[in-house]
């Protein structure tokens, strides 16, 4: 016979037996190891979650040269300083050769790269996760001499949440291609005849829905704007004709965005990029203009040099107001810095209130970002045509000879390791979902951060 008995609101059956007891006593065991279970997979889940939330981050997508704002931002994920062959996620043979650096998008990424032999310009989206291919697109071109350093797909594509965005060049015209995600072809867009001693080599940016398009050519040159659903042409901003440029340009999003550029010809000018209309200007340039428009603090810096090494960084204070009559204001200087110190092709890159100027001839200055003074310089060896990125307490840059180099970002000169890929490379790396994307002549390869383990993917 049993009976209930109440015990803080619940009730309960008592065994009237023996054979009773035992069964009741298994049952209230196996609900108290239930009990114990779910309460360790409670704890678990607590610190997964509590861990979670220290766990260094990486940026979810990469989607120009050099990441979002061409900052060159890899994130807080920490990854190896040095590493071997059996240590990559993956590595995959490209259809071509070229220096385009990777862009991500999700788990996507993306890359040009050309036939040499026939001129075929081929834009391939591999997978993130293993390298393998999503879609590949190909497009007849002309072979035609470049510079050594130069290729027939040394253009990065950018990438927002509509589309993949490419372009490329012959001396019959510059070429902008859009595609989507599943790689159709959305619309081509000719923008007329280039021209340039060394070959085509600029990257294009994207504002909101415009792609800025520099045409800073030895002929005729402008600035054109597409809108990113249609090609059509939204504005066009002329200017003169001096060097051909290769800097891409830098968007300054907010409530009065603004479009950075670098030119010989006008040295850094600020646009509107919704009416391609000059904001400032400062003609400060005597040489070619190659590496980029990077913002340091509030001030704006940018190199101009030659293959002999006569290079110069400007550092102009960005404008808080606009003229009283209208025209384009003159920034102040904040700083400059001489041939010792400024690189030419590569991008300096900023972390904090240190400035990194990678030399092309593998010397390293490290100055204060707000007075451009120096804090140190070290020698890492080799010659550098791609632009450092900070990630995970460290400054990495890849040399011409297909060498990744990483430093401490440190206020002291710390070479950390080199790692070969095996075959020249003059592209910039990409970092996205705990992985970092390197990108050699004829290969993409990829490395997991050192958290890899602890999110999926991220």
């Amino acid at each position: 016979m049993q009976f209930q008995k109440q015990c803080s609101g619940k009730h309960f059956l008592l065994p009237s037996c023996k054979s009773e007891f035992i069964v009741c006593l298994i049952y209230f065991s196996t609900s108290f190891i239930t009990c114990i279970c779910a309460l360790t997979c409670l704890l678990t889940l607590t610190s997964l979650a509590a861990e979670s939330t220290d766990v260094p981050r990486s940026p979810d997508h990469w989607p120009r040269w050099r990441g979002t704002d061409g900052a060159g931002q890899g994130g807080s994920a920490k990854f190896p300083h040095t590493w071997t062959d059996k240590d990559w996620a993956w590595s995959v043979d490209l259809p071509g050769v070229g220096h385009a650096s990777p862009v991500v998008w999700n788990d996507s990424i993306v890359v040009a790269s050309a036939d040499p032999l026939t001129g075929t310009r081929i834009v391939t989206c591999h997978s993130t996760l293993d390298g393998s291919v999503k879609w590949r697109s190909e497009m007849p071109g002309n072979v035609e001499r470049v510079h050594a350093q130069n290729s027939l797909a040394s253009s990065s594509a950018a990438v927002d949440q509509s589309g993949i965005y490419w372009t490329w060049a012959t001396r019959d015209g510059l070429n902008v291609e859009a595609f989507s995600h599943d790689g159709k072809r959305l619309w081509h867009a000719d923008l007329g005849p280039y021209e340039s001693e060394h070959g085509f080599g600029s990257s294009l940016a994207l504002f909101r829905d415009l792609l800025i398009v520099p045409i800073e050519q030895d002929g005729p040159s402008s600035v054109v704007a597409l809108d990113t659903s249609t090609g059509d042409l939204r504005w066009k901003l002329p200017r003169s004709t001096a060097r051909t440029a290769y800097s891409t340009p830098l968007i300054m999003e907010s409530d009065k965005p603004v479009a950075i550029l670098a030119s010989m010809a006008h040295g850094i000018t600020g646009i509107d990029p919704q009416r391609g209309t000059i904001l400032w200007q400062r003609a400060c340039f005597p040489k070619r203009t190659v590496s980029s428009p990077v913002l340091v603090g509030n001030s704006v810096a940018c190199t101009c040099g030659e293959g002999g090494g006569d290079n110069l960084l400007i550092a102009l204070r960005l404008p808080t107001d606009a003229s009283l009559d209208g025209s384009p204001v003159e920034p102040a200087i904040s700083f400059e810095l001489d041939r010792s110190i400024a690189p030419y092709v590569p991008t300096p890159v900023c972390s904090g209130n240190r400035l990194y100027l990678w030399g092309d001839r593998g010397v390293v200055t490290c100055v204060h970002a707000i007075s451009g003074e120096v804090i140190w310089r070290g020698r890492v060896g080799g010659t550098f045509s791609a632009s450092p990125i900070v990630v995970g307490g460290t400054v990495l840059n890849v040399s011409a000879d297909g060498d990744i180099v990483v430093i401490a970002d440190d206020d002291e000169f710390k070479l950390l390791g080199t790692t070969s890929l095996g075959e020249p490379s003059r592209s910039t790396p990409a970092v996205a979902r705990g992985k970092m994307f390197f990108r050699s002549i004829s290969k993409l390869y990829a490395i997991h951060a050192l958290v890899e383990k602890t999110l999926t993917d991220h």
